[in-house]
């Protein structure tokens, strides 16, 4: 029987950089890779080719279980899942826990370092591959996830919050960076469901005096956005590394987090860490709009 078992119950952006990882198991094992994830990513999962999203006691025999995180949920779930060898693949040593020695055999747990955390998990994977890292792909959401009222490539999305409250850039700072785009540029503005993220949302919105026009999405309707926009403009999290697999132009700003470990630069994926003096920004309410503008403008200039 092909494919093999796998868990992961971290973050939505988290669940993107382990697609390489991921379609490195399907071409070791033979599809399926039989995913145990969280049950709102069955979206994000239906896009990774070969990659089955899984609920429910498993019943089919097969050889590997791979634990990608070092959860008990997704540690335990192996216990409950009918194989002969179980893996464990983590960034930090210090994410081993006590029952892990229990559970897995010989558990991978080199520092991560400055190495881009997609490319950590792929290097990891104890699987043969006969072809060299590339960075996370998704294939595209079908038309009928579409929020309505918009079409490809019409708008440009800006995706002002993630799930930490200290990786926020300041409403000023995005009304400015709005308001010095083209005029007929149509603006649409997404953010988590949180109180604290509408709020951070809805302040934006009313700073560009409302040209900025938030949109409430379902995930689904959210991946299609982050596919079809003509780029992206957010802070590091989920948008950045979807609009990255997605192929969509992304500018992402950096401030507590490590830009080496969460973006692989590129073309069409720009990421803003320092200010005008090459300092390492940890809170981006130190950022200027002034650097932000000028990649917007290079990232949205038309190519020749």
């Amino acid at each position: 029987m092909s494919g093999c078992y796998a868990a992961f119950h971290k973050q939505l952006g988290d669940l993107v950089l382990l697609e390489p990882a991921l379609a490195r198991l399907r071409d070791h094992h033979g599809a399926p890779v039989r995913l145990f994830t969280r049950g709102g990513h069955a979206a994000v999962v239906e896009l990774m080719p070969g990659i089955k999203f899984m609920t429910g006691l498993p019943i089919m025999p097969l050889a590997d279980f791979y634990c990608f995180d070092p959860l008990s949920k997704s540690a335990f779930r192996s216990i409950a899942t009918p194989v002969l060898r179980r893996h464990l693949i983590v960034p930090e040593r210090r994410e081993l826990r006590w029952f892990h020695r229990f559970l897995f055999a010989r558990p991978t747990a080199p520092e991560l370092g400055d190495t881009y955390v997609a490319e950590f998990f792929w290097m990891n994977t104890p699987v043969a591959s006969t072809t060299a890292f590339r960075p996370p792909r998704l294939s595209r959401p079908p038309g009928d996830w579409s929020p309505g009222q918009l079409t490809p490539r019409s708008f440009l999305l800006v995706n002002a919050t993630s799930g930490w409250r200290r990786k926020l850039w300041t409403p000023a700072g995005w009304a400015q960076t709005i308001a010095s785009l083209a005029p007929d540029t149509r603006i649409i503005l997404t953010s988590g469901a949180q109180d604290w993220q509408n709020l951070h949302c809805e302040e934006i919105a009313s700073l560009t005096g409302g040209r900025a026009q938030i949109a409430r999405t379902t995930l689904r309707q959210f991946l299609w956005t982050c596919a079809n926009a003509s780029a992206v403009l957010t802070v590091d999290g989920a948008a950045s590394h979807l609009a990255a697999a997605f192929d969509t132009p992304v500018l992402t700003l950096f401030g507590p987090t490590n830009p080496s470990n969460w973006n692989r630069p590129a073309p069409r994926n720009v990421a803003i860490a320092h200010d005008q003096t090459g300092t390492r920004i940890d809170n981006l309410k130190n950022l200027d709009a002034g650097p932000v503008i000028e990649a917007a403008r290079q990232l949205l200039a038309p190519t020749r």
